[in-house]
Order: C-alpha cells, then structure tokens, then sequence
C-alpha cells in the first residue's frame, strides 16, 4: 500500500516531465476527446499527476476520485487496456456504473508501467459525447505515450537517487574532513612536545628511547586513522 506521501511525490515526478503537457495535447487530438489526465492508481487511491482538461470536469493534479468509481481501478488489477466511444451503445460499458457515475459516453485508458514492470497507473482520456475510437492505430499510440511516460518516470527517479547518493557521499565526507581535523589537532600538541623533547641533551638513554616509541606510535595512530578515513570516504 502507497502512503500519502509517496503518491504525492510520484505527483511531483510526473510534474517534471515536460513531455507529459504535450502527450496529453496529443491524446486530446488524436481522440477527439475534451479531457486527458496521466493518473496515478495504487490499491487505494486515484490520483491525477497532470490534466489537461477541456471538458470542464473540475479535476486539478493532485486531486483524487474516488477508486472505486474509476475503471482505471480495473485496468491496475487486469492491465489491459479499455477503450470505447459510446457507453450507451456497448455491451459492457452500457450498464457499467463509471459512465453512469460521471455521465461518460467514450473513453480510453492504457496502463503505464515503470520500467522494472511495476504498475504506476494510467494515461486516460474521457468525453461525455460519443468519439469514434476504433482505428487500430489510435490504442497503438496511447500504448507508446504510456510507454514513453513510464520510461521517462524511470529516468527522473533514477536521477534523484543519484542526486541523492551525491548529497550523502559529500556530506560524509564533509563529517570526515572535519574528524580528521579534530584528530589531528588533538595530537598534534603531543607530536610537538615529543619532536622537542628528543632535542633535549637532559634526556638518559631509557628516556629517549620511550620518546622515540611515543613519537613511533603518534605517527603509526596517525596513519591508521588517515587509512580508515580515506577508506571511509572511498567505500
């Protein structure tokens, strides 16, 4: 189940891709049809991602029908594609409650899937006057928009991901940068008095050589920590 939040970013993805406004231009056209929407259908919601409306049926992106009203609803569970232009006369569709409901005479919906198969909902177009709809060529081209708009959702979510993986590898290395400052300002104050406490001509033998281990363990602590900050940043 799609939370609210999830639909409405999926909204938002649709938002963004400049060829839906012209694919919905086309729909209309080739139709004949008023009203044109790329709607996203989940298991609980119907909800339109952009429209391009003529016919005055008062529905804006990010508004919702109610699911069960929708014929999109079917298409999410069977897959298949529903077209007809005069609901009055069909022998289905003539008593089938959505042409009631909004007072449909034709319509057209193709399924859109994401590119891993998954269905994301529905190009659709509808009229409340009868439109011929039967040459073949028609559903072939609606079949090619959803596919075009399905792919171009890929594309979009691909790049936010890797917008994403950017923001968060330049953030850790930012939280790196800024340790491996802190660590080395913390030893650099011993490194320093160690570096002049082997100068010293005070110093006994036993001494000089516990200084030399010292300064032999800051720089092999230094350089373990450096190994596994560049590690970090790399992995």
């Amino acid at each position: 189940m799609q939370s609210r939040s999830t639909v409405e970013r999926d909204v938002a993805v649709v938002q963004r891709i400049e060829a839906v406004p012209r694919i919905l231009s086309a729909v209309t056209e080739i139709t004949g049809m008023r009203f044109a929407a790329v709607a996203r259908v989940t298991e609980t919601r119907w909800t339109a991602c952009s429209v391009r409306d003529e016919l005055d049926f008062g529905l804006a992106p990010g508004g919702d029908l109610e699911l069960e009203m929708t014929i999109c609803n079917e298409i999410r569970q069977h897959r298949e594609p529903v077209i007809f232009g005069e609901a009055s006369t069909h022998p289905v569709y003539s008593t089938h409650h959505t042409p009631r409901h909004y007072g449909l005479q034709s319509y057209a919906a193709v399924p859109i899937h994401r590119a891993n198969g998954d269905f994301f909902g529905t190009l659709c177009a509808i009229d409340s006057r009868s439109v011929p709809l039967d040459a073949p060529a028609l559903l072939k081209s609606l079949e090619l928009f959803a596919d075009l708009i399905g792919t171009q959702l890929e594309m979009i979510e691909d790049l936010e991901r890797a917008r994403s993986h950017l923001h968060e590898a330049r953030s850790r290395e930012r939280v790196l940068a800024t340790a491996e400052r802190e660590i080395r300002d913390l030893l650099q104050p011993v490194v320093t008095t160690l570096y002049l406490l082997q100068g010293s001509a005070s110093l006994s033998a036993a001494d000089r050589r516990l200084v030399e281990d010292m300064d032999a363990s800051c720089k092999e602590v230094t350089q373990v920590l450096r190994d596994r900050l560049d590690a970090a940043l790399t992995g």
